[in-house]
């Protein structure tokens, strides 16, 4: 590279920068305005998390009460009344759910085994 080569590539890299440059300042002086207004609002922001900690501060704590759970007592009420079968009529429905899953699993499990005897008989054979 010669010295005309060398001049012109340091200047165009000069004013490249200098672009550079303007193309900040404009985004900083566009900016400003934005950068301000995030910053009062982080200042005001900040005054009120100050209040909440001096209003929270005032008010008592729970843990600072006296413990008296031994007083606490649950009633639950309720006006629907279940019929007086209800119970057993649940246990039926398990029981006759639970021998229909049962009898499913026997039928999946013969079906299996019959696909796999007639997928393989004949290879077994041979």
């Amino acid at each position: 590279m010669d010295e005309n080569a060398a001049a012109s590539l340091a200047l165009d890299a000069y004013q490249a920068l200098e672009g550079i440059g303007e193309d900040v300042a404009q985004i900083k002086a566009g900016n400003s305005d934005v950068l301000a207004a995030i910053e009062s609002l982080r200042q005001t922001e900040v005054e009120g998390f100050r209040q909440l900690i001096v209003r929270d501060a005032e008010l008592a704590i729970a843990t600072d009460a006296p413990d008296d759970s031994g007083n606490w007592v649950t009633t639950v009420t309720s006006e629907t009344e279940v019929p007086p079968d209800f119970f057993s009529h649940l246990m039926g429905f398990q029981y006759m759910q639970t021998v229909l899953m049962v009898f499913l699993l026997v039928a999946f499990l013969l079906n299996l085994g019959a696909t796999l005897w007639l997928a393989f008989s004949d290879k077994w054979r041979s």
